[in-house]
């Protein structure tokens, strides 16, 4: 839950001048977060299944905010339980397309990171599609993990848009999402995503790669945010989520 896509997906221009009155955030070296990740219990993916792949986009400069938030980090952390749901996916993926493989875009984020995201886009038109910074969202719980499909040689599959757009070609679901199991089944993601072929939003090949991501992350327990085909997380409302889980505070 970023910002709208407005032309290029590198959206430089726009983030220049978000950029311009924004506090610099800090970036602490990736021993740092390392160690603060494991003090609040979080697992490394790549410790569990090194086959899987990871990018940190926001430690890159090529995300919504164009600048690198996460420093050098290059791990993708996730609580335990959640991080063996998406192990699960990687087994149902490669049980079925051998080359395939899944790609880790982010996973955990530490709330100061949110908090200096949010900061960039308060009092814009794209400010209801970043968390709330004061208590946090599902990435600042280590239960969020945005990723897509690669093939063989790396390279993601056509999904329709790119990672972080934020227009209606990259919804997976029609109606608000809610914490009752029978709204969010791999049939109602099918059917929307079919749809959006149908009306040419998105072509009938990145429909296909759409709804395979869909079917392993449903099969191994995590559903998509329905605006962010790219977004996991479990089927519980944030209520639950701030009351079960540590919020990770650095």
């Amino acid at each position: 839950m970023m910002m709208r896509h407005i032309g290029k997906c590198a959206l430089a221009a726009m983030a220049a001048v978000m950029l311009s009155g924004a506090a610099a955030a800090q970036q602490p070296s990736s021993e740092d977060f390392d160690t603060m990740m494991k003090e609040y219990g979080l697992v490394d993916i790549q410790s569990l299944d090194a086959g899987i792949l990871v990018e940190l986009r926001y430690s890159t400069e090529d995300n919504f905010v164009g600048r690198d938030m996460y420093g050098d980090l290059e791990r993708a952390y996730l609580l335990p339980h959640f991080a063996r749901k998406v192990v699960e996916a990687h087994r149902i993926l490669k049980s079925r397309y051998p080359e395939y493989t899944l790609l880790i875009y982010d996973a955990a984020r530490p709330i100061s990171v949110q908090r200096a995201m949010r900061r960039m886009v308060e009092g814009t038109p794209n400010e209801s599609f970043v968390a709330d910074g004061s208590r946090g969202g599902r990435h600042n719980y280590g239960v969020a993990v945005d990723l897509t499909i690669a093939d063989g040689a790396g390279r993601p599959l056509d999904m329709g848009t790119c990672f972080d757009f934020f227009g209606d070609e990259a919804s997976v679901k029609g109606t608000p999402d809610t914490d009752d199991p029978s709204t969010r089944t791999i049939d109602v993601y099918r059917a929307y995503i079919s749809a959006l072929a149908r009306r040419g939003s998105i072509g009938r090949q990145a429909a296909d790669n759409r709804i395979l991501l869909m079917e392993v992350m449903c099969e191994a327990g995590l559903v998509p945010y329905r605006r962010e085909w790219w977004h996991f997380e479990e089927v519980m409302s944030m209520t639950d989520t701030r009351r079960r889980y540590r919020l990770l505070d650095f």
